[in-house]
């Protein structure tokens, strides 16, 4: 599913008419306490705790994540926004970390990307209806499929492309006609909160603030700690302009 072709708005036989459509960047703060509710709710102890997601849930196992709760927040507040219809398919796509992965893993002194993209799908009216921890359940099962054999699956199909930048638009979702548009109905997601983006240091002092240096076409989330050290999270969003309030709304009414 990570590669396959997106699903369009019902009705519609291309991606051109939300291509026109302009974006907007905005940073939505969530404070420590708002994470933590987030956290408790998806997890079930906060009026939430319903056979849906017990039956998405194994007996025993870990609590969802930041990233996890918080990536299933951002796709439900979209679904809610872009007011679809129910029976339209959504897909969200996403980045996981693949060096100790891959069989061998990579050795701890490798240094660069070392990514893969995988990718959860629902229908709208589920991830609106259903509660957090069935939406976060989502993301947790896209991220567990990527083993290696998945992961040297997709190395194959890297493989079989005469040029490389062919396989790069099906990874990226940039800008242009001929590579995939990641924006309404679908999302694509990115987690920076592991990355040491407040650490560097060119002689000046700390960051203050890191973030995206442009505008994506398409919609978008990027999660990142904030430079207070506390555990408030900034998520970078870009989504389009017509839904943006509606967006914002939800995002906080729901928590």
């Amino acid at each position: 599913m990570e590669l396959k072709p997106l699903p369009l708005i019902l009705g519609r036989q291309d991606a051109n008419e939300e291509r026109e459509k302009k974006t907007s960047a905005t940073l939505l703060r969530l404070s420590p306490e708002q994470v933590d509710k987030l956290k408790k709710k998806a997890n079930g102890n906060e009026n939430e705790n319903e056979n849906d997601i017990l039956a998405m849930k194994n007996k025993g196992s870990r609590g969802f994540s930041r990233y996890e709760v918080i990536s299933a927040h951002i796709w439900k507040s979209a679904s809610r926004a872009r007011e679809l219809e129910e029976n339209q398919e959504s897909v969200v796509r996403f980045i996981v970390e693949i060096r100790n992965r891959i069989i061998p893993n990579l050795p701890e002194n490798y240094f660069g990307n070392a990514l893969i993209q995988t990718a959860t799908k629902g229908l709208i009216g589920e991830i609106r209806s259903k509660p957090l921890g069935y939406v976060a359940q989502k993301i947790r099962e896209a991220a567990e499929i990527v083993t290696d054999e998945l992961i040297r699956s997709q190395i194959d199909v890297i493989r079989g492309f005469q040029h490389l930048d062919d396989a790069r638009a099906l990874y990226l979702g940039d800008e242009g006609k001929n590579i995939p548009f990641l924006g309404n109905p679908n999302f694509r997601i990115n987690s920076w909160m592991s990355m040491p983006l407040y650490e560097a240091d060119f002689g000046w002092g700390k960051p203050a603030y890191f973030g995206i240096a442009r505008l994506y076409p398409h919609d978008r989330a990027f999660i990142l700690l904030t430079p207070d050290g506390d555990g408030s999270i900034l998520v970078c969003l870009h989504f389009q302009i017509a839904h943006l309030e509606l967006f914002k709304k939800f995002f906080y009414e729901d928590i």
